[in-house]
């Protein structure tokens, strides 16, 4: 982590995949929405093979298929998507030579057969062309168009009419990690031609959910102002964010090396609000014995630092003995004077460094059908507008143990 960079601590998982839930009751409003860019699409679809399918009874002779690589194609311009999928018989696969093989442009058929007679293939091959569509709150994979070939004495199933092969459910979702794991959502998914809106919600507080799925001006400026190293942006509500921030950060770190204060400072009970192109976070530092209530500005495109203020605690200096008050009303004083002296130092040393929120060290566990993934994010650039607060950044997401099935 760059010290000079401030952050709410890496357990913060706002920027990307990260959620949470006592957000306005009747706001229908996703709490985050999360936009893959094409740059990380072809990850995220390989992170769905090996797929296991299980075929209807007798059909083609089979049992059970593998769906062993799978190409992402872009949007269909009517809420879903096409992607191209290598069938093998159920059996493990080279999953880097069915990959190669595959071109969103090219005839079924002319990748069948090459694929067919390339090294390590089976006995047969079948290239799928599959749609993907999601509806409340199911994602779905089924077979449009389909083409076989098979090596020299040796025949390829048909899977034509074979209609749905997956489906996954998006509702009632565990996304959260420890101790957020008893938390659950519902995740919408919207297709567009060349990227992916992911939409998150409270569990059972959305009734229209497609709306927030297509391009809006707000996600299209976060996309055109993204860094050209982003692979995803995200937005979310600042009462989620804050949401997030009691349970994950309750208390964390800050090191600091300035001259004369070589020992962290320990924030707490931070809580952050904003509007357009300002944010200001808010909480307790300790260092030592003083305890501060501290509040940071950040402000412009990418929310840079721009003040950092510290006011000691109240105390009360109204006792009835007159030396005792007097002796408060000095340290009262002489804390006030030191809060002002260490705020100027933390102003000048973190000032005009970004506001980030990054999760690499803590990533984010969520689970798919019986499958478990990871998903990890480095924040590049960071926005506020209204009462939301956006990022841009680059994601991996990984599937940690288990096949799709």
């Amino acid at each position: 982590m760059n010290q000079r960079q401030l952050r709410t601590g890496a357990a913060v998982i706002a920027a990307i995949f990260g959620l949470f839930v006592t957000i306005a009751k009747a706001d229908e409003r996703p709490l985050m929405r999360a936009v893959i860019l094409p740059d990380l699409i072809p990850s995220v679809a390989q992170q769905f093979v090996p797929m296991a399918v299980d075929l209807p009874a007798n059909f083609a002779n089979l049992r059970r298929i593998k769906i062993v690589a799978l190409m992402y194609c872009g949007g269909d311009n009517h809420g879903g998507a096409n992607a191209l999928g290598v069938v093998y018989p159920d059996r493990s696969a080279p999953l880097a030579a069915a990959m190669g093989g595959l071109n969103c442009s090219e005839p079924l058929s002319h990748i069948a057969g090459r694929l067919a007679h390339s090294s390590g293939a089976p006995d047969w091959v079948e290239v799928i062309n599959t749609h993907i569509t999601w509806t409340p709150w199911q994602l779905r994979f089924g077979v449009a168009d389909t083409a076989s070939a098979s090596k020299t004495g040796h025949s390829a199933p048909s899977l034509q009419g074979l209609g749905e092969i997956r489906n996954f459910a998006t509702s009632n979702l565990q996304i959260l990690p420890s101790p957020g794991d008893n938390y659950r959502f519902d995740v919408a998914i919207g297709f567009t031609k060349s990227t992916i809106v992911a939409a998150i919600f409270q569990n059972g507080h959305a009734a229209s959910p497609q709306q927030f799925l297509s391009s809006d001006t707000l996600l299209d400026a976060e996309i055109s102002a993204a860094p050209a190293q982003a692979n995803f942006v995200a937005d979310a509500q600042y009462g989620f964010v804050n949401d997030l921030l009691r349970i994950y950060a309750p208390s964390y770190e800050i090191p600091i090396h300035l001259q004369n204060m070589t020992q962290p400072m320990l924030a707490k009970h931070v809580q952050v609000s904003g509007g357009d192109n300002t944010m200001t976070t808010a909480g307790q530092l300790s260092l030592g014995e003083i305890v501060y209530n501290a509040t940071v500005r950040s402000q412009g495109n990418d929310l840079t630092v721009s003040q950092i203020t510290l006011q000691p605690p109240p105390v009360n200096c109204t006792g009835d003995d007159l030396m005792e008050r007097l002796r408060c009303q000095g340290q009262q004083a002489a804390i006030s004077a030191s809060s002002a002296a260490v705020a100027s130092a933390l102003t000048n040393y973190y000032q005009g460094q970004p506001f980030h929120y990054s999760t690499v060290d803590h990533p984010l566990r969520f689970t798919l059908g019986d499958t478990e993934f990871s998903a990890t994010v480095q924040a590049l650039k960071s926005s506020s507008r209204a009462s939301t607060i956006s990022e841009a950044g680059r994601a991996s997401i990984q599937k940690v143990a288990g096949e799709l099935r």
